[in-house]
């Protein structure tokens, strides 16, 4: 076997390609025909070459599974935890047996079937696609597929809904409703000056200066956890409307 392999055929018919890899250990491939085996081989040794390791028994499920590990402190909190919970309940059950060599674009499109007919919503599931997607680029960038399966799939098409929003006289009458109320200082804030819950929730008095009249937004509270927002653009000082600077101090 030269340096550059060998293709041979064997007794029962079947054609080997056969060459040594990085660690210099010898790698059979088999195929029906010699075209196959030459073409097999030619594609090893570009492998082996441009320093693909090739993960035989990684499945998908491990390496999603690392991979969100190793995510942990390069995104905020809640955006891990939302992201590890669908590669556990929505990635894995369906896909994450298969190895991560063998994974094909049917496979994944197969996958986002099942979770529509689940009852996922087509907006859940890009959110899904969006997260498998940057595995597998990354899995490409560690050399352990050469391409990515998700390349050739679409996620699925998502329908544009009109927001149904409070009507003025609506926003009247629910700010009327909890006036006086322990949360009526979160309503105000949510509702005038456009914080979210989470935003509110995470408030201190010291994030107020009543004599500016302004709030800053540093934090967000999620599944009880504060941590900072997702984004650089959500930390943010806003002036706020005299009903509502009125009533910040119920916040509690």
């Amino acid at each position: 076997m030269t340096a550059e392999g060998s293709v041979y055929q064997r007794k029962d018919g079947r054609w080997v390609a056969q060459y040594r890899d990085a660690k210099d250990k010898v790698r059979y491939i088999y195929r029906k025909s010699k075209g196959e085996a030459r073409k097999a081989l030619r594609e090893a040794l570009k492998d082996r070459d441009d320093g693909y390791v090739p993960a035989d028994k990684l499945t998908v499920g491990l390496y999603v599974d690392g991979w969100m590990a190793e995510r942990r402190n390069t995104v905020s909190g809640r955006t891990w935890h939302v992201q590890e919970s669908m590669v556990r309940n929505r990635v894995n059950p369906h896909i994450g047996d298969v190895r991560l060599c063998k994974l094909t674009p049917a496979d994944v499109r197969a996958m986002y079937r099942r979770l529509l007919s689940d009852g996922l919503t087509p907006s859940t599931v890009g959110r899904v696609h969006v997260i498998l997607k940057q595995a597998m680029r990354d899995a490409v960038r560690d050399k352990h597929i050469r391409d990515s399966p998700l390349e050739d799939v679409k996620a699925p098409k998502q329908e544009r809904k009109e927001k149904n929003v409070l009507t003025p006289d609506e926003l009247r009458r629910l700010l009327e409703t909890v006036r006086g109320g322990r949360f009526e200082g979160v309503f105000y804030l949510c509702s005038l000056v456009g914080l979210r819950i989470g935003e509110t929730l995470a408030l201190r008095y010291e994030d107020v200066d009543l004599e500016r009249g302004t709030i800053r937004v540093e934090r967000t509270l999620h599944e009880g956890e504060c941590s900072a927002p997702k984004t650089q653009s959500s930390r943010r000082t806003l002036t706020l409307p005299q009903k509502a600077l009125e009533r910040v101090m119920n916040l509690g």
